[in-house]
């Protein structure tokens, strides 16, 4: 599976790198930067995210089937950690998009070495088979599908940048953009919980069927909400203070949309485990049309919206679909699989009440602050943060939402045995 993996993602990325070489000048032609250099540069950006991020996710999968789980999504975590953080730094360095793109792309680089560097210190080796053709069309297949819940995510993530800079021009355009990028960051971070679910149940699929997953459902969904949902809470609590951290200066429609974008994003993230769970029982293609039609009735959404309301419109918009879409979409998947949906309200229920709770507590911090520049928003950021994070850690250990870290007898030094030759 790694041979085929790595042999179709090495000929897609020798085709997008040799793109921008190619025909700069019709590539300049369709994003029109007024510079071919930067069309270059941002167009090879973004290849190489691409890549590096495919590639350390094939690799971790196969780790993941070899049953070494917590090394490569460690790893991963990292990924996306060192993705997100290396545009954040470039802009606090040099605030141009050259400088973010750079930026992304090297934190993208630094992440696949994570990736790769956790799986050697676990395993000790990359496992690479020759690829076969009986796998191709397997794979293939569920890439396809996977590329249509990455573009449905494009599509609701990124567009609303689009509609916002045609309805109310650039300067909208640059305010979106800031603020998701804030939003979209913890989201990150929150999804990391989630990241080997899909695995475990799996498993789990694979033992028992649907009903061996059934049982720790609300269990694993309360799990993963408690855990996921903590950063993008987090900023939401502290963003009239980590806003001037971050650019030097308040922006309230920044803050506005890192807060609603946040909130709508703590939902998305709820719903991790619906989703590790359609991909654990093969039902991704049921779960790449749900979101295509989310994709679809979003822009039907937003962009009345934005006619009528102008840049709130936008922003009202897709926090609001966000929310929306989730919650129904975990009640149409669940249906398909038997689960019903007070099992998830019940489940999410408890950390979202702390959450909210902490975040009345911790959101006056900044607000009554009201920080303007990057020496006064220090502070307020900071006790923000150990505010809404000690509320929220308290409340939800006592409450036993968050896990625990359980003491366990040391392991011997024994290798186990590792079912590699299918993996690979």
């Amino acid at each position: 599976m790694v041979g085929v993996c790595v042999l179709v993602l090495t000929a897609l990325g020798c085709l997008l790198f040799a793109i921008p070489l190619l025909v700069p000048d019709l590539l300049e032609r369709i994003l029109e930067t007024g510079d071919v250099s930067l069309t270059q540069a941002l167009f090879l950006s973004a290849a190489t995210i691409l890549v590096s991020g495919l590639l350390a996710r094939a690799l971790a999968a196969a780790s993941f089937g070899r049953g070494r789980m917590v090394a490569a999504s460690i790893g991963l975590s990292v990924y996306g950690v060192t993705t997100v953080m290396g545009g954040v730094i470039a802009l606090l360095v040099t605030p141009e998009l050259l400088a973010y793109a750079l930026g992304c792309a090297g934190g993208a680089c630094l992440g696949f070495c994570a990736v790769v560097t956790s799986i050697l210190l676990d395993e000790r080796r990359v496992v690479f088979g020759p690829p076969r053709l009986s796998l191709m069309r397997e794979i293939i297949s569920f890439g396809v599908k996977g590329q249509a819940l990455g573009a449905a995510d494009i599509v609701i993530f990124q567009s609303g940048k689009v509609i916002a800079g045609l309805v109310a021009g650039p300067a909208a355009a640059g305010v979106y953009e800031l603020g998701s990028r804030l939003a979209l960051g913890a989201q990150a971070f929150g999804s990391a919980a989630s990241v080997a679910l899909t695995t475990h149940l799996t498993r789990s699929f694979a033992d028992g069927g649907v009903a061996e997953i059934l049982p720790e459902y609300p269990r694993l969904t309360q799990r993963n909400a408690a855990v996921g949902i903590f950063l993008p809470f987090l900023l939401a609590a502290t963003a009239f203070s980590a806003v001037p951290l971050w650019l030097g200066e308040s922006n309230v429609a920044i803050v506005a949309v890192v807060m609603a974008l946040s909130v709508a994003l703590a939902v998305n993230v709820s719903s991790g485990v619906c989703t590790a769970a359609m991909l654990a029982i093969g039902r991704a293609g049921i779960l790449a049309l749900t979101s295509i039609a989310d994709a679809s009735l979003y822009l039907c959404v937003a962009i009345p919206l934005s006619l009528a309301f102008g840049f709130a419109g936008v922003v009202v918009a897709t926090a609001g679909w966000i929310t929306s879409a989730t919650i129904l979409g975990v009640w149409f998947l669940q249906s398909r699989v038997g689960i019903r949906m007070i099992d998830y309200i019940r489940s999410v229920l408890g950390p979202f009440a702390t959450a909210l709770v902490a975040l009345f507590v911790a959101l006056p911090v900044g607000i009554f602050s009201a920080p303007h520049d990057r020496a006064s928003a220090l502070l307020p950021f900071v006790l923000g943060a150990v505010t809404f994070s000690g509320v929220y850690l308290a409340l939800g250990w006592r409450l036993h939402y968050l896990p625990r870290v359980k003491r366990q007898a040391p392991r011997t030094l024994v290798d186990e045995h590792v079912p590699g030759d299918e993996i690979a």
